[in-house]
């Protein structure tokens, strides 16, 4: 708009007018009408008006190029956050198999413990990577939901 604007100013211009008056005072009419034409040609402006409009081009170029490039970073980021997303869904399912692989570690080594085949030792690492698998489970869900939101506001949802 505002490259046309500047091409608009240097633009020869046209004014057409024309007036009628018709009065009728003691019984003697007169009418009266009147017609006139303006032309403008900015003949002044026309170097300063050539660079004006080359720098409205240009400026508006650059805003297109920044609307392509803020269109490519968003695309990029909704990409990312959905990379993001699936990397996180992974991790609650590695977690998930190391709590059932820590959950088969701890009634094996509670049942080795009461035949006394093993030590105490054994059974309270046993319990303490059962915890610990319970805890990144916790750990890698709670990321999850933060990606997964991310990913909802990524997308505009």
């Amino acid at each position: 708009l505002q490259q046309k604007m500047a091409v608009g100013k240097n633009m020869p211009s046209v004014a057409v007018g024309a007036g009628y008056m018709y009065d009728n005072l003691m019984d003697k009419a007169h009418p009266f009408a009147v017609g006139f034409v303006s032309v403008s040609v900015p003949l002044s402006g026309w170097w300063g008006g050539s660079h004006d409009i080359k720098k409205q081009k240009r400026q508006v170029l650059n805003a297109e190029n920044q609307l392509a490039d803020t269109s490519d970073l968003l695309v990029i980021a909704m990409q990312k956050a959905w990379t993001d997303l699936q990397d996180a869904y992974r991790q609650i399912l590695i977690a998930h198999n190391s709590i059932e692989q820590s959950t088969e570690n701890l009634r094996l080594n509670n049942d080795y413990y009461r035949a006394g085949t093993t030590t105490m030792s054994d059974l309270l690492d046993a319990q303490t990577l059962f915890r610990q698998s319970r805890d990144k489970y916790v750990e890698t869900f709670a990321q999850f939901q933060i990606k997964r939101v991310e990913y909802l506001q990524a997308t505009g949802r």
